[in-house]
C-alpha cells in the first residue's frame, strides 16, 4: 500500500452553512495534486459545484493561491471560500 498524507479541509461561513462542515480531513496517497483534491471535494460536495459556478470560489494552500497541478504534502491545510458571488 503506497504511503498516504493527511490534509486538512476548511470551509468559509458560506459553504459551512452549504455543507454542514466546518472541514474535515482527507487522507490521499503520497503526490496527490490539488486538482485531484477538487475533484474528490466537489465529487463528495455536489453542491457546490452545482451552486457556485467557476469563478464564484477561492482555494489556498496553506495560505498560498494553488495552481492546478500545486502537490500537496502531509499537513496541509486547504480552505476553500466564496469570493465572487
Amino acid at each position: 500500500m503506497p504511503p498516504h498524507i493527511t490534509i486538512t479541509i476548511r470551509f468559509d461561513t458560506e459553504l459551512q452553512k452549504l455543507t454542514g462542515n466546518t472541514g474535515h480531513p482527507v487522507f490521499m496517497s503520497e503526490g496527490a495534486t490539488f486538482a485531484f483534491l477538487l475533484m474528490s471535494v466537489f465529487e463528495e460536495y455536489s453542491e457546490i459545484e452545482n451552486k457556485y459556478p467557476p469563478g464564484t470560489l477561492g482555494f489556498m494552500v496553506n495560505e498560498v493561491p494553488p495552481k492546478m497541478y500545486t502537490p500537496l504534502f502531509d499537513g496541509d491545510i486547504v480552505s476553500f471560500s466564496v469570493v465572487n458571488y
